[in-house]
């Protein structure tokens, strides 16, 4: 069965005030339709309720086979929240900057966007895909107050730089950051990977509850004293088998050979939350954190 491909010009003002929520504009909820039903779509314009006729221009064709469907948008839209909610299947292009809540809850398919995505992409995701081409915000991959896990399956990469909070409860899943984190990434992790090829912020695996992986491949700025060092480790067996899977994985993700074999220096806990998780630092960019110790800072 052949691909198609839905699709949206934005045809209101990109720096517009009120949000629009697109949790409704899936491939699963197009698959199957008209153009003419797709353009009768609810949607909610702050508390209105509008067609998405009256917010795009809709062209291309259906097919009824979700995973068949393509989504493509193209302008900014950061004023549109849940866009991808729930999906299961197909795949979402952004050419542009995108809002919150973008791919949440998400249990296949693929999202893609070339520009930034504002806070909670991807929240307690379950499965499928997101490639983001420049930054994103706060509380990516994490769960909302009150959920008790958050990203649970599937990849996150982000080519730019991430916002606080990254991974927060996260059990399950890969998450690839060519950029810099702040504050508590993958505070609250149970399960998973996270790797920081820039910066890793500060407090990074707060309150790690049981496993979970954080690698930075680059300077970790501090690491909280309730993770205990372990060790120096060098060709880890593990660790080669997993960048593998990753590289066959996602797209565009490559590990050098430097990468591959280490040295790491590994820490343990947080012990402050009963935890069991791991810190991999790259040696060679963080022989300021093992001074530190040493000095008792």
């Amino acid at each position: 069965m052949a691909t198609s491909k839905v699709v949206l010009r934005p045809t209101i003002d990109p720096s517009e005030q009120v949000p629009l929520n697109l949790g409704n504009v899936t491939p699963d909820t197009f698959a199957g339709k008209s153009l003419e039903k797709i353009n009768k779509i609810k949607i909610w314009h702050g508390n209105r309720r509008l067609t998405l006729s009256k917010v795009f221009e809709v062209t291309g064709k259906t097919v009824k086979a979700p995973e068949k469907t393509v989504i493509e948008v193209q302008g900014d839209i950061p004023y549109c929240r849940h866009l991808g909610e729930d999906m299961t299947a197909g795949k979402i292009l952004v050419k542009g900057d995108v809002g919150m809540h973008l791919g949440v809850r998400m249990k296949g398919g693929t999202i893609e966007v070339k520009g930034n995505a504002d806070h909670w992409l991807g929240a307690e995701m379950s499965g499928g895909a997101i490639r983001v081409g420049g930054n994103v915000g706060d509380k990516a991959a994490s769960a909302y107050l009150g959920s008790k896990y958050g990203m649970n399956g599937g990849s996150l990469h982000i080519k730019g730089n991430a916002g606080q909070e990254l991974g927060m409860g996260m059990r399950r899943g890969v998450i690839v950051v060519d950029g810099d984190t702040e504050s508590f990434t993958g505070t609250q992790m149970l399960a998973g990977t996270i790797i920081v090829r820039g910066q890793l912020g500060d407090r990074a695996g707060a309150a790690m509850r049981y496993k979970g992986t954080i690698i930075a491949l680059g300077k970790a700025e501090s690491l909280m004293p309730t993770h205990l060092f372990n060790g120096e480790y060098s060709e880890m067996l593990v660790l080669r088998l997993l960048m593998d899977a990753i590289e066959a994985e996602i797209p565009g993700v490559t590990f050098s050979e430097k990468e591959r074999i280490g040295p790491y220096l590994r820490y343990t806990g947080d012990f402050g939350s009963g935890g069991r998780g791991e810190l991999l630092l790259f040696k060679p960019k963080n022989t300021h954190i093992l001074e530190a110790r040493n000095n008792g800072d």
